[in-house]
C-alpha cells in the first residue's frame, strides 16, 4: 500500500506522539513517586497555605455572630519542598465574634500529599473579622507513611475581600515543625 505526502506526514506526527508520550509515563512511573517517598523523620518549614471557601453565619444582635465555615485550600512550601510542598486541604470550623474579634477554637484540617498520604491537624485562631489572625496548629496524626505524625506550629492569617456572597478567601503564613516514628 502507498501512502499518501499527507498520510505519511500524519503517521510520522502520531509515531512521535506515542513516543512522547511513552517516555513521559516511564519518567513519571521511574521519578515521581520516589521523589514523593522521601520524607525526613523530622523537620521544620514554612509554607503559604491558600484558601476559600463558604460560611453560615447566625447573628445575635448588633455585636455578635456564631460562624460555621468549610475552606479549602492549597499549600506551597517555601523551599519548593518538604512534607506541605503541594498538598491540598480541607477544614472545618467555627467561631464566634464579639464586635468583630473572634476567637476560632475548633478548627480541624484533613492535608492530602501529591502521594495520597494524609496528615490532620486542629488549630487555634483570633483576629479581626475580615483582617488579620495569628493562631497555632497541631498535628494530630496520618495515613500511610505519615502514621503516629506529631507537630506543631504557628500561623498569621490574612482575609482578603470576597470574590462572591456567602464564600471568603485569603491566605496563611505558617511555620511549622513535626517529628515521625
Amino acid at each position: 500500500m502507498v501512502l499518501t505526502k499527507e498520510q505519511r506526514i500524519a503517521v510520522s506526527i502520531l509515531n512521535k506522539t506515542v513516543l512522547v508520550l511513552t517516555l513521559s509515563i516511564v519518567l513519571l512511573a521511574g521519578f515521581g513517586p520516589e521523589a514523593q517517598a522521601q520524607i525526613p523523620k523530622e523537620g521544620t518549614y514554612s509554607v503559604t497555605n491558600t484558601f476559600s471557601g463558604t460560611y453560615k453565619a447566625l447573628r445575635m444582635g448588633q455585636e455578635r455572630v456564631q460562624i460555621t465555615y468549610e475552606a479549602i485550600g492549597v499549600s506551597l512550601s517555601d523551599t519548593g519542598e518538604g512534607l506541605s510542598h503541594n498538598t491540598s486541604w480541607r477544614c472545618i470550623g467555627a467561631l464566634h465574634a464579639v464586635k468583630g474579634e473572634y476567637n476560632d477554637d475548633s478548627g480541624f484540617c484533613a492535608v492530602i500529599r501529591p502521594d495520597g498520604d494524609q496528615y490532620f491537624l486542629t488549630y487555634k485562631v483570633a483576629g479581626k473579622l475580615g483582617g488579620v489572625g495569628k493562631g497555632t496548629e497541631t498535628l494530630v496524626g496520618g495515613t500511610g507513611k505519615l502514621v503516629g505524625i506529631q507537630g506543631s506550629g504557628e500561623f498569621t492569617r490574612f482575609s482578603l475581600r470576597s470574590a462572591a456572597e456567602g464564600t471568603f478567601q485569603g491566605y496563611e503564613k505558617a511555620k511549622l515543625q513535626y517529628k515521625l516514628p
